[in-house]
């Protein structure tokens, strides 16, 4: 099954790339891009779009009638499974780390709207998430389902995000790095994947989050891909963890809006944009070099604020 059966996967026209003069740049020297991601799809947004691309249409190639996935409360990854799964006539289960009070919540409203069965776990329990025993015990009580990782993240992820960046962008704007923010690593992995000239700096926005240089690399050699060296990790803009904000952030997210029309989201790329300008002032990226921001999407996470 191709994916023209598909057309919501079915996207030609080029993202828009936007230059962003911030002070801090124009001081080092440094051209800066921003990938808009989040114009990629109303509700399947951003680099989830390409995480489910191939997932789902490998789904639905094998006759699945369901799909089950993994998330938190306000997951990006579950919002846009259940939306694509309702588009494509698939079923689909979520299994959500937290209490059942949390289905009242905007993300998770949306998932069950669209017929997602949303299933609460306990922490204890969604640790096991990738364990074989647990994967196969989810199976037995939910039949014949196709398992995607938390965050659509595996070799096909990778596949789809590697169609993010294209030589002809990386040559257009004469790009040397890419910045983006990491959750469970694929996104990068997929860029690093493609774009072997280019320097890609990952910001995971997990506290304690070391243990994803091991993912990617596991990630990259699930997809075949050699592992090599133009990717790192800072782990310095997680902000005090998953989901974790403070007035600081927020003062800047709403002045990014205000100064360019640029709307970011508490979560990921907010903290991305955050550490970004940091990491210019500590003059991580010397003169002259030209910097692509990818803007991941989940915009659809400022709901859980009360001043959104």
């Amino acid at each position: 099954m191709t994916l023209c059966a598909f057309p919501m996967f079915e996207k030609s026209k080029e993202l828009p790339v936007v230059q962003l003069q911030l002070p801090e740049s124009i001081e080092a020297g440094v051209d800066l891009f921003v990938l808009r991601l989040d114009k990629t799809d109303e509700l399947v947004s951003g680099n989830k779009w390409y995480k489910l691309k191939y997932n789902l249409t490998a789904a639905k190639a094998q006759g699945a009638k369901c799909v089950l996935s993994f998330g938190g409360a306000y997951s990006n990854h579950i919002h846009a499974l259940a939306w694509a799964g309702r588009e494509l006539g698939v079923k689909t289960i979520g299994i959500i780390r937290g209490e059942p009070a949390y289905a009242d919540n905007p993300t998770l409203a949306d998932a069950a709207r669209w017929g997602m069965e949303l299933v609460f776990v306990s922490r204890a329990e969604y640790r096991r998430r990738s364990e074989l025993n647990y994967l196969a015990e989810l199976r037995n009580v939910y039949g014949d389902v196709i398992i995607i990782p938390e965050g659509g993240s595996n070799a096909l992820a990778v596949k789809g995000v590697a169609e993010i960046i294209t030589d002809k962008m990386r040559l257009d704007y004469g790009l040397t790095h890419v910045v983006l923010p990491c959750g469970t690593g694929g996104t990068l992995a997929g860029i690093a994947s493609s774009q072997p000239c280019l320097n890609i700096v990952g910001i995971p926005v997990l506290k304690g989050a070391q243990f994803l240089v091991n993912d990617i690399q596991k990630l990259l050699q699930d997809a075949d891909v050699r592992s090599g060296d133009n990717w790192l990790l800072d782990f310095d803009g997680h902000y005090g963890g998953y989901a974790k904000t403070s007035p600081e952030l927020l003062s800047f997210i709403s002045e990014i809006k205000q100064r360019y029309q640029l709307p970011l989201d508490q979560v990921y790329t907010g903290k991305m944009m955050f550490r970004f300008v940091e990491m210019l002032n500590e003059g991580a990226f010397p003169s002259g070099s030209s910097v692509l921001l990818v803007h991941t999407g989940g915009l659809q996470g400022l709901r859980s604020l009360s001043c959104a």
